[in-house]
């Protein structure tokens, strides 16, 4: 008879516990799952493990208690409140957990592991949308969420000033890979398979998976990649790296070379410093760098990566992306010069001139006809900020027709910001399944006004859809389900599931004049 994972329980059945290779832990049952957060991962990288590599956690003797959120890294994070974690940063922040189903299961489930957005900068795994239980349940899953270093902590390159740190480079983006270690050697004890791993993440956290699969260290440990709204095409150079280094030097008044005074500096003036450094120099000022040995080559410039050949994916991105982050979404827009205006001061946008943005507007007014100026100008930002990176890592992942890429538009309309728009992050909340979170990044959102919006519970059945093409896809590496059969990504049709209001569909390349105008374009990733 094939070993069982997992146990039923009743009312009165004792805490979960798990045996991992540190030690045993103790976690909490919520309904259906077992749920076990605060794991450490690795060492606290504090004092002499600040800007070092991640290192092994030291094993525990007594059963230690996995039933309260990690520290996420140190900070400063602009996300409206609803989307932040309750839990103070701390440098001790390197810390999972683990969601798995509290029944019997005759294998190993597959396990989903979840990047968490907010650049490379800031964000949590503990922020209540990315509760890991329904998905859990639903998708008959093991989910992780992982937290690590981030910023300056994570992404400050020292490796020209401090030759010896060669091996350190890229702290923030070693620890993802020591988390990776940690699930292939424990995930076992909470009835994973390490043999069958997906990462997902959105926005920061798909950019994150994009540089892993570019990763020698990472091969190996997952086998499928959800990039959401994240399609980063390149990293930064040494040169830049050490451009932002400098800065971060200048805001922190310590010389460079001197590590010891570096790793004793209060953790607040590194945030302080990270803050002004991304002020001036923009919200990508930390990331990963081509160090040589941990990152040895760019990530998806010119093409396909060697470590995504292999992988089969999902790619997408949202219909409105820039919604969020565009100021005076409540003000009109006269003319077309103030569109033009609008465009060129986005300032996520990479560097545009005034003719470019003119035959953009021409060009999106055809294939718009019925568009008013502020759709224009929602369909242009998003497009080049999110959208038109999604399409190009699509493209370069057909290159390689060993493993298969399908691709998605999430445009579900959220009421916010006078409209209803499905802007970045708003496919989250369906993802996982946590429909009583927060979408309107306006602030304007709660129970009353959701079922007002959707009387008849249409964003219920999108949740279902979702989460099982997700847990389909971590199953099999096909998201198609029995109702939702999705087909595969490739250069000549560029079949899409549009994941929308009335009904989920497939089309093929429904954005394909608006992709044309894009062609040539610089990403803002």
């Amino acid at each position: 008879m094939p070993p069982r994972y997992g146990s039923a329980s009743g009312d009165a059945a004792p805490p979960p516990t798990a045996a991992t290779r540190d030690g045993m832990l103790r976690g909490r049952r919520v309904g259906a799952v077992r749920a076990f957060t605060g794991i450490p991962y690795a060492a606290p990288p504090v004092g002499p493990l600040r800007f070092r590599a991640p290192q092994p956690v030291r094993p525990w003797s007594q059963e230690r208690e996995a039933t309260g959120f990690g520290h996420p890294c140190p900070q400063s994070n602009p996300d409206h409140p609803a989307w932040l974690d309750a839990v103070p940063s701390a440098e001790d922040c390197l810390t999972l957990n683990v969601w798995a189903p509290d029944r019997d299961s005759e294998k190993p489930r597959p396990v989903l592991i979840w990047f968490h957005g907010g650049a490379f900068a800031w964000g949590s795994a503990g922020a209540p949308v990315y509760d890991g239980a329904r998905l859990a349940d639903v998708g008959d899953l093991v989910v992780v969420s992982v937290n690590h270093r981030l910023n300056i902590f994570g992404y400050l390159w020292l490796g020209d000033a401090l030759p010896q740190l060669k091996g350190d480079a890229n702290p923030g983006h070693q620890d993802l890979v020591a988390a990776l270690r940690w699930v292939r050697e424990n995930i076992a004890a909470f009835g994973g398979d390490h043999r069958n791993v997906t990462l997902f993440g959105e926005s920061g956290g798909g950019a994150k998976i994009g540089a892993l699969l570019a990763t020698p260290a990472a091969e190996g440990l997952f086998h499928k990649a959800i990039i959401a709204s994240g399609s980063q095409r390149r990293v930064a150079t040494r040169e830049e790296a050490g451009a932002v280094a400098s800065a971060a030097i200048r805001a922190l008044d310590v010389p460079m070379d001197d590590l010891g005074a570096l790793q004793e500096l209060p953790a607040e003036r590194l945030v302080e410093a990270a803050t002004t450094v991304q002020n001036a120099l923009g919200l990508l000022a930390f990331q990963p760098v081509v160090d040589g040995d941990i990152l040895p080559a760019q990530t998806w410039d010119p093409g396909l990566p060697d470590g995504a050949r292999d992988i089969p994916m999902i790619i997408g991105a949202n219909r409105h992306e820039a919604v969020v982050f565009l100021p005076d979404m409540a003000k009109p827009i006269a003319t077309d010069r103030e569109l033009q205006q609008r465009i060129l001061g986005f300032e996520l946008l990479p560097p545009m001139d005034p003719q470019t943005v003119n035959t953009l507007v021409h060009g999106y007014r055809q294939s718009m006809p019925q568009a008013s100026r502020l759709d224009l100008l929602v369909a242009i930002t998003s497009d080049l900020w999110m959208r038109h990176a999604a399409w190009i890592q699509a493209d370069r992942k057909t290159a390689d027709p060993r493993t298969p890429v399908f691709f998605y538009d999430f445009a579900w309309g959220t009421p916010c910001f006078g409209d209803r728009w499905a802007l970045h992050s708003g496919e989250l909340p369906f993802v996982f399944g946590n429909l009583d979170h927060p979408t309107a990044w306006d602030g304007q959102d709660d129970d009353a006004l959701r079922a007002r919006d959707d009387p008849a519970g249409e964003r219920h059945v999108l949740a279902e859809q979702m989460m099982r093409a997700w847990a389909a896809f971590a199953r099999h590496g096909d998201p198609s389900t029995p109702g939702l059969p999705w087909p595969g990504y490739d250069a000549e049709k560029r079949s899409t599931m549009v994941f929308a209001r009335g009904a989920t569909h497939a089309v093929s390349d429904p954005d394909g004049r608006r992709r044309d105008l894009m062609a040539g374009l610089p990403t803002s990733w």
